[in-house]
C-alpha cells in the first residue's frame, strides 16, 4: 500500500526505526515492500542496514565501544572480506614442550598441560596487539581442562593424589595460567566423585554453568553433572543407567540445554532442557538396513562457547549461530569401517530443545531422518585420514578441515547469507559454493541413500610454509587459525611449533 493510505506516516521516523530494530532482518526486508513509507525509512538507516547485515553473518555487537555506527560498518565488512579471502597475517612460531597431549584454543588463547603438570596459556597475537604468554606448574594432578578466556576461566579436572580418592573439578583463572583460584568462584574445587575415577570425560563450559560427563568403569552407565561455577551449586545430576557404553558424546547447545549422542539402533541425538529437567527430542540418524549393522562410535565436535567478547573486541560470534558436527562409524560393513560427518547448525537444535506441547510429552518425542535431517544438514563421507576428532575443529558457521595433500588450508562456510566475495585478492585463495542436494549411497548399510540439501562454501588458501599434511592439526577461533605437528606432540626429546595466522 501506499504511504497516502496508511496511517504510518502519524508517527515519527526515528520511532519506527528503532520498531525495526526489534524485527529480525528477513522480515525487515520485506516490510520494504509493503508501504513507500517503511522502504524510505529502512532504505536511508545506516543502522538498521548494520545490525541486519551483523545478524546474517551470525555477530552480535557487543556494545562495548565508543565506535560510531559508520566505524563499526567498516569493522564488520572489513572482517568478513579477511575471512573471505583467508587473508592472515602469519607470525615466528612459538615452541611447546613434547608430550603435551592436552590442549585448547579459545578465545584467542592457546593453552597446553604437559606430562610434567605445567600449564601454559599463550594470548595469540593479532594484527594491531602483541601477544604473551604465561606458564605455571600446577599444584594438584589435573587430567584435563576446558577454558573460556573471555570470563578469565580454566576449569581443571583433577586426578587422584595419595590418601585421598576424591576427584574434584578446579576453578582458576585463565590469566594466572592456573595459579590462583578465580575470584569470582565461591568454591574453588567442586566435587566430582568421592572415589573411583571417571573415564572416558567429556568436559564443557558455556557461561556460568561447567558440566562434566563421564562413563563409570564398566561403561554401563552414563554421569552427567553440571555446576554454577561461580556459586559452586551443582544445578543438574543425572545418571543413564545400563548405556552399555552407547551414551557417547555430550555437548552445550546453550547453557539451558544440551544434547547427548546415543549408539543405540542407528544413533540419534537426544535434546534435553534444563529448566524442565526432561528429555525433550530425540533426532535420529539415518536408518540401518536390518541385520548385523550397528553404530560402533558417535561422537561430537563444537565450538566452545565464549561469555561476552575478548577485550577491545566490538564484534563477536553470536552463541547461536554454530555448526555441530557429529561423526559415526558404522561396524560389520563388508570388511570396512565406514564414517561419515554430519554437519549440523545450533539454531535448529535449539528450535527441538523447546517444551513440547502435551502431544509431544512421553514417548512421543522420536523425529526420524526424514523429517529433520534432509533439510536441515549436511553430510560428507569421513575419509581415512579424518576419522579422529582431532583434525576437526569449528568456529561459528565455519568447520576447519585437515591440511590439503597439496598444502591449503580449507574451510567450509556454511553461512550462504552474503554469498561468495567477486573480488578476492588473493591470487592463492579460491571459494567455490555448493548448492546442489548431496548423495550417500551404501547400499549394504542404509536402508536407501541419504540425501542432504544444506548449502556451504569451501574456502581454500595455500598455507604459509612447509608442514606435513598427515600430521598437522589445525584448529581456529574468532581471529586465528592455528597449525601444529602431531609427530612433535608426542616426542618427549621434541619441541611443538605453534604457527599462528591472525585473520
Amino acid at each position: 500500500m501506499s504511504s497516502s493510505n496508511c496511517e504510518s506516516h502519524l508517527l515519527p521516523n526515528e520511532l519506527w526505526e528503532d520498531v525495526f530494530l526489534q524485527v529480525n532482518y528477513p522480515n525487515v526486508l520485506r516490510l520494504k515492500q509493503t508501504c513507500r513509507l517503511f522502504n524510505d525509512i529502512i532504505t536511508a538507516s545506516t543502522k538498521i542496514e548494520y545490525y541486519g547485515e551483523l545478524t546474517m553473518d551470525g555477530l552480535i555487537d557487543t556494545d562495548t565501544s565508543d565506535l560510531s555506527i559508520k566505524d563499526r560498518f567498516d569493522l564488520l565488512r572489513e572482517r568478513r572480506f579477511t575471512w573471505e579471502n583467508l587473508q592472515w597475517k602469519k607470525f615466528p612460531a612459538e615452541s611447546f614442550p613434547g608430550l603435551c597431549h592436552l590442549y585448547e584454543l579459545a578465545g584467542g588463547v592457546y593453552a597446553a598441560l604437559d606430562a610434567n603438570n605445567d600449564f601454559t596459556a599463550l594470548t595469540l597475537p593479532t594484527k594491531t596487539c602483541e601477544g604473551s604468554r604465561k606458564s605455571y606448574h600446577l599444584d594438584f594432578p589435573a587430567r584435563d581442562f576446558v577454558m573460556d578466556p573471555t570470563q578469565d576461566l580454566v576449569v581443571f579436572l583433577g586426578g587422584q593424589v595419595a590418601n585421598d580418592p576424591a576427584i574434584h573439578l578446579h576453578v582458576r583463572t585463565c590469566e594466572s595460567a592456573g595459579r590462583r583460584p578465580h575470584p569470582h568462584s565461591e568454591q574453588s574445587r567442586l566435587l566430582v566423585h568421592s572415589q573411583g575415577r571417571p573415564d572416558a570425560w567429556m568436559i564443557q563450559i558455556a557461561d556460568n554453568h561447567v558440566a562434566l560427563a563421564w562413563n563409570d568403569d564398566t561403561e554401563t552407565e552414563l554421569n552427567i553433572r553440571i555446576w554454577n561455577w561461580k556459586s559452586g551449586t551443582l544445578i543438574h545430576e543425572q545418571i543413564l543407567q545400563d548405556s552399555g557404553g552407547r551414551a557417547q558424546s555430550f555437548t552445550f547447545l546453550s547453557p539451558k540445554t544440551f544434547a547427548i549422542g546415543f549408539k543405540r539402533l542407528s544413533g540419534y541425538i537426544s535434546i534435553w532442557n534444563l529448566d524442565s529437567g526432561t528429555e525433550v527430542s530425540r533426532l535420529h540418524f539415518p536408518e540401518l538396513v536390518e541385520g548385523d549393522r550397528w553404530v560402533h562410535r558417535l561422537s561430537v565436535d563444537t565450538p566452545p562457547f565464549m561469555a561476552r567478547p575478548r577485550r577491545n573486541h566490538t564484534l563477536m560470534v553470536s552463541p547461536t549461530h554454530r555448526i555441530h558436527t557429529f561423526l559415526l562409524t558404522y561396524a560389520r560393513y563388508a570388511s570396512g569401517w565406514p564414517s561419515i560427518r554430519v554437519y549440523v547448525p545450533n539454531g535448529f537444535l535449539l528450535s527441538c530443545a523447546m517444551p513440547r506441547s502435551s502431544e509431544r510429552n512421553g514417548s512421543n518425542i522420536d523425529v526420524p531422518w526424514e523429517n529433520w535431517g534432509p533439510r536441515n544438514t549436511w553430510i560428507r563421507e569421513a575419509g581415512l585420514r579424518d576419522h579422529h576428532d582431532l583434525h576437526y575443529f569449528g568456529h561459528g558457521f565455519r568447520i576447519l578441515l585437515p591440511l590439503a595433500e597439496d598444502n591449503r588450508v580449507r574451510i567450509l562456510d556454511f553461512n550462504m547469507n552474503q554469498g561468495i566475495a567477486e573480488d578476492l585478492i588473493l591470487s592463492d585463495c579460491s571459494a567455490v559454493s555448493f548448492t546442489s542436494p548431496t548423495t550417500i549411497s551404501y547400499p549394504r548399510l542404509f536402508k536407501r541413500d541419504v540425501v542432504t540439501y544444506l548449502p556451504y562454501t569451501l574456502r581454500l588458501r595455500a598455507f604459509p610454509g612447509s608442514l606435513p599434511t598427515n600430521t598437522t592439526l589445525l584448529r581456529m577461533d574468532e581471529r586465528h587459525i592455528v597449525a601444529i605437528d602431531l609427530q612433535k606432540m608426542f616426542n618427549a626429546q621434541s619441541r611443538v611449533d605453534v604457527h599462528t595466522m591472525a585473520i
